[in-house]
């Protein structure tokens, strides 16, 4: 599959309303909304690693972001 999907974990729906839980989406069309959610329930907040977290949501496809990757890096742990 090379579409990353996300599907958000149920225990964590209340902080992202707009978001249906346990179902998958395509991940970048959910990062709007993740930052959305986030920034209106805590105006301070700050993500230190990814946008959307794995204890937040399950993914899956997409390619691997290993030496071969020649997109954009998404993640602290990718650089």
């Amino acid at each position: 599959m090379a579409v990353r999907e996300a599907r958000l974990r149920p225990e964590w729906a209340e902080l992202y309303p707009s978001i249906e839980p346990g179902m998958w989406h395509v991940a970048a069309r959910l990062v709007p909304l993740v930052l959305r959610s986030r920034l209106q329930e805590q105006p301070g907040w700050e993500f230190a690693r990814r946008i959307m977290l794995d204890e937040h949501f399950e993914f899956r496809g997409g390619r691997r972001r290993d030496s071969t990757w020649v997109g954009i890096l998404s993640r602290v742990e990718d650089s």
